[in-house]
């Protein structure tokens, strides 16, 4: 196996066959510090794949536990470990109205949900495993042969495998009453995996959150707003307020403060 880190982009190789159904990442052609250039996979992402989307999820999965139990072996390269509370207030810098007039609010918001993973992680003492941070389904391709691959590592981190399943539910929209089974299909994966469900939760709701910024802070980069991103903002943060209410967590409702 080999592994090549330019910045914050990464990609995995494995020694496998060509009769292999999955593959980490495409391989490495050349690299350097700011150029990354693999194989060429042709094929359509799981997004565009008319598969079931139970069958994504599979995938996707499979992909992910593969990944988590890949042997880290970095030499001089270095990957970074999450820093949940530098890569919000990155996101809060440029807000659009109506959120810069809650700025302070988020912020607070952020510092809270920060702090409270941290207690989690360091009271539990769950390890860092080498996480996507973005495992989407347009980040997965199925080539010509049905063989998936897992690509764009620029949001890869060190960070306890809770944060990939996290991202992975909320970005993927994955309904409330599929999440636990998701959970239960990872771990029959990665069996060597100890769920921390408090953890768990509380990066749940940091990813909604940071999702949410993320697509409102894209909706108005062009001259004419992207209502799709808007859209997309809204289901992450109505989301967030829905699972705050489902496990009796105590936060501003976000949806509120876009009025």
């Amino acid at each position: 196996m080999s592994c090549a880190l330019i910045g914050s982009q990464v990609s995995v190789q494995k020694d496998s066959s060509k009769d292999n159904k999955s593959q980490i990442s495409p391989n490495v052609i050349y690299h350097d510090q700011q150029w990354l250039v693999t194989e060429f996979i042709p094929g359509s992402t799981l997004t565009d794949s008319k598969i079931s989307k139970s069958v994504k999820i599979t995938e996707a999965l499979t992909l992910m536990a593969e990944l988590h139990q890949f042997p880290v072996c970095f030499g001089q390269q270095f990957i970074p470990i999450l820093d949940t509370k530098l890569s919000a207030e990155r996101l809060l810098v440029n807000l659009e109205p109506p959120l810069a007039q809650q700025r302070d609010i988020l912020n607070n918001m952020s510092k809270s949900l920060s702090a409270t993973i941290d207690h989690f992680i360091e009271s539990s003492g769950s390890p860092n495993t080498l996480c996507h941070g973005d495992i989407n389904f347009t980040n997965i391709l199925l080539d010509n042969a049905a063989r998936a691959w897992l690509i764009d590592y620029e949001c890869a981190h060190m960070a306890p495998v809770e944060f990939d399943l996290a991202m992975f539910i909320a970005v993927n929209n994955i309904p409330t009453d599929q999440q636990s089974n998701v959970i239960t299909d990872y771990i029959k994966l990665n069996q060597h995996f100890r769920c921390n469900s408090y953890l768990l939760t509380y990066y749940m709701l940091y990813c909604f959150f940071i999702n949410g910024l993320w697509y409102f802070n894209n909706t108005h980069k062009d001259a004419q707003p992207d209502q799709l991103l808007h859209k997309l903002g809204l289901a992450q943060w109505a989301a967030f307020d829905t699972f705050a209410k489902e496990h009796r967590i105590r936060m501003p409702t976000l949806l509120n403060l876009l009025n």
